[in-house]
């Protein structure tokens, strides 16, 4: 890669710590070029495939300047549906974004022929612009597209264009009319930021086929989105919920616990760094999961009684751990755990997805009340 982005661009290339390279051109600032995903794209492909793969990496590193006026950048805007973990990167200047669902932003790229940058407020206010202008616009831009679609039995394969497959999620009027075409209802899965598969709810082997393969994609993707399914709907989308009994609902509940734990643990890696460096001494806990023999999964944290200052996600189970009396944990169900120490547990608005600070040990009325309602751990089916 260090000759290809010499070659081909004329950067100055060096190879830095973490997979990564620092591409210098003359007068600019220096960018760095992380290689994780690249690498693993290219590992799946061969021959031309692999060089054009890797020859359009290095050419997105050189994106043309930004455009200078609200009527150069309204048809180059396109929406763009990310992760919150990629939102949270240190990836420099924080582009617009607004919640779209859980663990999904939306935000606005500024598409070009190898690259694509996204909107930033500096953007906005050199074009005179608004938010909801440049999302409304983005929209419009992709929902004129022409939209190329496979198909096999009651499964629908959105094929492009590339970097905003699942963007359609953002597109609901059209998104709708092409899930029409498969059934009156039908759930999406966007496993990677380059996928968008449908399927109809009613075909039950066909859905669950579907959400396994969309699982097992997206714990393997480079680009990871969501393995959730969300129903498509004429307003827009939302995350599927299949009634009790369906033979699916563990399977959603399941995709829904991997989104929460990798969404949360990227988090969890971005702060422990953030706090370290900024010489804060904070114990963000870890979203895990246990799973049950039935194929369900459960998440649990852990609250330590020897931690003064701590960050907990929203899990099913937060489990009171001492260390110096490990015999004595036990657990308590997160809504049982946020009503009985609401005195002890803050919400700290500054963290999507959101945390609950704690700062000491509940008082011992506190944990005799939690002690009262503690359930089985692993849980009991």
């Amino acid at each position: 890669m260090v000759l290809l982005a010499r070659s081909l661009a004329g950067f100055k290339a060096e190879r830095i710590d973490g997979f990564r390279l620092q591409l210098e051109l003359p007068g600019r600032s220096p960018i760095i070029m992380n290689l994780g995903n690249i690498y693993l794209e290219a590992q799946q492909l061969s021959g031309e495939a692999r060089v054009a793969r890797l020859r359009t990496a290095v050419l997105a590193m050189a994106p043309p300047p930004r455009p200078e006026t609200w009527d150069e950048a309204a048809p180059k805007l396109m929406p763009a549906v990310r992760s919150l973990s990629w939102l949270t990167a240190p990836l420099g200047p924080k582009p617009i974004s607004k919640p779209f669902l859980p663990f999904l932003r939306l935000m606005c790229a500024i598409d070009s022929e190898y690259a694509l940058s996204y909107v930033t407020d500096d953007d906005l206010h050199k074009w005179r612009a608004s938010d909801e202008q440049a999302f409304e616009t983005a929209s419009a831009n992709l929902g004129a597209r022409t939209v190329q679609v496979g198909r096999a039995g009651q499964i629908a394969i959105v094929m492009g264009p590339d970097s905003y497959t699942s963007s359609w999620l953002a597109v609901p009027s059209k998104l709708y009319r092409i899930a029409s075409d498969v059934a009156p209802e039908v759930v999406a899965v966007a496993a990677s930021r380059d996928s968008l598969v449908l399927v109809d709810v009613a075909d039950a082997a066909a859905t669950l086929k579907v959400l396994e393969e969309e699982l097992k994609a997206y714990q393997e993707a480079p680009r990871q989105l969501s393995p959730v399914p969300y129903r498509v709907t004429a307003t827009g989308v939302e995350v599927w919920d299949p009634p009790e009994g369906h033979p699916a609902r563990s399977h959603v509940e399941k995709a829904q616990h991997v989104l929460a734990n990798v969404e949360y643990n990227q988090q969890r890696v971005v702060l422990d760094e953030r706090l370290t460096k900024a010489g804060e001494d904070v114990y963000v806990a870890s979203y895990s999961l246990v799973g049950l023999p039935d194929g369900s999964v459960w998440s649990w944290a852990v609250w330590v009684k020897q931690v003064t200052n701590g960050l907990l996600p929203q899990v099913d189970v937060v489990v009171m751990g001492d260390n110096d009396h490990k015999d004595d944990r036990f657990a308590v169900k997160w809504a049982d755990a946020i009503r009985l120490a609401a005195d002890s547990l803050v919400l700290e608005s500054a963290f999507d997805p959101p945390r609950w600070r704690y700062r000491a040990w509940p008082p011992a009325a506190t944990v005799a009340a939690l002690h009262s309602v503690a359930v089985p751990f692993p849980p009991e089916i």
